[in-house]
């Protein structure tokens, strides 16, 4: 096993299998980037770089559930790698969108396993297990090999009762255990969390109540486009209120398309309207939903917090619900758009005034009892930053496993089984690769300098005589770091000060400066000028010019 994503971080997840000399990966997926520490950033995958070296022995790429940070890397991937794709059906059908929209559909085909099917993937043995989680048709992955089963949950939680009554399959679970599971790798998002994830249905309860408390307001439901099943919650409490339903945002309304087409979604074409109707129906009449409750900038609520949207404003007649929880790292981002909707004179509701949102993720209980009925030889935490990792470790570690059995590891590990022995091996290099628009080679270096760019940027340009004596005093251009009309005192400071450092220079060079040493001098004066007046630290450049 190699851990190219997901260990040390929530997103990026990707796991691959070795067997025979060849391999499997489980999902290929994205993280957000952190605007703070990754400006710019729009997406973060895991760097194919080791397995590009091994391309050949690639035999397939198994989706476990439709969600980003498990799916969204699938186009990347298969620019790189050409191989079929297997998963359910609503994980293959988004998959196949997304793959059609990048144009790489040709490199692809797509395969559908159900739920308790097993399936030979080249000297791979897959079983599909059916597991819920906040998204339908969530795959649990068992490997049947010669030193025993190999389970890898994928993201999951146990609910008892489910929106579609498809339940985790505790009981095949457990006859796996009883016939041996070597190693268990489990979703480690909520280990930190005592007690059980609330039930998916439970959600459905509060939309209802609120929507019939507001019969003459606008009701704005946000959430991830993926999370059908709060999708359908959310159609049927506004439907039943005698509201139509108009999705908003690119991946809403394709992934209601194509959930509707699959029958993931069970929605009357009369009760969906387009965005082209919303302003020709009544407050009470209309339900919208999108996409933008992690507050990504370029999503719909996002757009109409600012007021950029085409179709859609806010004022005091609305209500917006947020039917979801920040991601770690988006908080700043989502309370902002909040802010914004509540200046605007929206009613905002999110999970801290109502229970609009229960998490897709294992808390302790629930983790607990997938380790009774696994019961594996060796345990492996995936899926989460990595003291999230540290606390599902130290829970199996309570259960009675014996430490050396139960494995913390970081992105670019890699073990291996061979009869009942595992061995940690020196593991391959596992950077972040960088997404930015059309490009995706971004790396730290350019971020570096980004970030630098936050605190300005002053530039000096020299003009050398031909007898490498100044020519006129340095000039200085500057973006964010000053106001240059209100601190022109500051300007010329510098420039006097860095004219001082070069004639310096050129008195000390013989048989004349070199323009490169100038350069340097000139950098370092301005650098040193800057950091000690004004407290910053700007990108600086500089450029010298010889006259001829």
């Amino acid at each position: 096993m190699t851990f190219l994503g997901g260990l040390g971080d929530v997103g990026r997840n990707c796991t691959v299998v070795e067997q025979s000399g060849k391999l499997l990966v489980i999902d290929f997926g994205v993280m957000f980037g952190d605007p703070a520490i990754m400006p710019g950033v729009q997406h973060v995958l895991p760097d194919m770089g080791w397995l590009n070296s091994r391309a050949r022995d690639v035999v397939g790429l198994v989706v476990t559930h439709g969600h980003e940070d498990h799916l969204g890397g699938v186009p990347h991937f298969l620019r790189n790698i050409e191989v079929p794709l297997y998963g359910s059906a609503l994980s293959m059908a988004l998959a196949e969108h997304k793959v059609t929209e990048a144009r790489l559909a040709d490199r692809t085909s797509f395969h559908v396993i159900g739920d308790g099917e097993r399936r030979r993937i080249g000297p791979f043995d897959v079983e599909a297990l059916p597991i819920t989680h906040s998204v339908p048709q969530s795959l649990c992955i068992v490997l049947h090999t010669p030193v025993g089963a190999l389970v890898h949950t994928g993201d999951f939680k146990i609910d008892p009762s489910p929106v579609d009554g498809r339940l985790t399959d505790l009981g095949r679970l457990r006859a796996l255990g009883d016939e041996g599971i070597a190693l268990l790798m489990a979703d480690s998002t909520n280990a930190d969390r005592p007690g059980r994830s609330a039930s998916e249905t439970e959600i459905g309860a509060t939309l209802r109540r609120l929507f019939s408390e507001r019969p003459d307001r606008r009701l704005i439901v946000s959430c991830f486009a993926s999370h059908l099943h709060r999708v359908q919650q959310i159609c049927d409490a506004a439907i039943s209120e005698g509201r139509v339903v108009v999705p908003v945002g690119r991946s809403m309304v394709n992934n209601v398309r194509i959930a509707r087409q699959l029958g993931v979604l069970d929605i009357a074409e009369r009760s969906l309207f387009g965005a082209e109707h919303i302003g020709r129906l009544d407050p009470g009449e209309l339900c919208i939903v999108c996409t933008g409750s992690q507050g990504e900038p370029g999503a719909a609520l996002s757009q109409i917090a600012s007021g950029a949207h085409s179709d859609v404003t806010t004022g005091a007649g609305d209500t917006v619900i947020l039917s979801s929880h920040p991601i770690p790292g988006n908080e700043r981002s989502v309370f902002r758009m909040v802010s914004r909707l509540a200046r605007q004179g929206a009613e905002v509701i999110h999970d801290g005034h109502e229970q609009v949102h229960t998490s897709g993720h294992a808390q302790r209980d629930e983790l607990r009892e997938l380790h009774q009925a696994c019961r594996p030889r060796w345990f492996v935490p995936i899926e989460g930053e990595f003291h999230m990792l540290a606390r599902h470790a130290g829970l199996a570690r309570e259960m009675g496993m014996k430490a050396k059995r139960v494995l913390t590891l970081t992105d670019g590990a890699q073990i291996t089984l061979k009869g009942n022995e595992l061995q940690v091996r020196a593991g391959v290099a596992a950077p972040y690769h960088y997404v930015d628009g059309a490009l995706d080679d971004l790396d730290t270096e350019v971020i570096g300098e980004r970030l630098a760019l936050t605190a300005g940027f002053v530039h000096v340009t020299v003009v050398l005589d031909r007898k490498g004596r100044l020519a006129a005093a340095p000039d200085i251009a500057s973006r964010g770091w000053l106001d240059v009309t209100k601190h022109a005192d500051v300007v010329e400071a510098l420039s006097d000060k860095i004219a001082r450092a070069v004639e310096q220079a050129v008195k000390g060079s013989r048989p004349g400066p070199d323009p490169d040493d100038i350069e340097r001098v000139a950098r370092r004066a301005t650098g040193r000028f800057v950091g000690n007046r004004t407290r910053r630290r700007p990108a600086i450049s500089a450029t010298v010019i010889p006259l001829a």
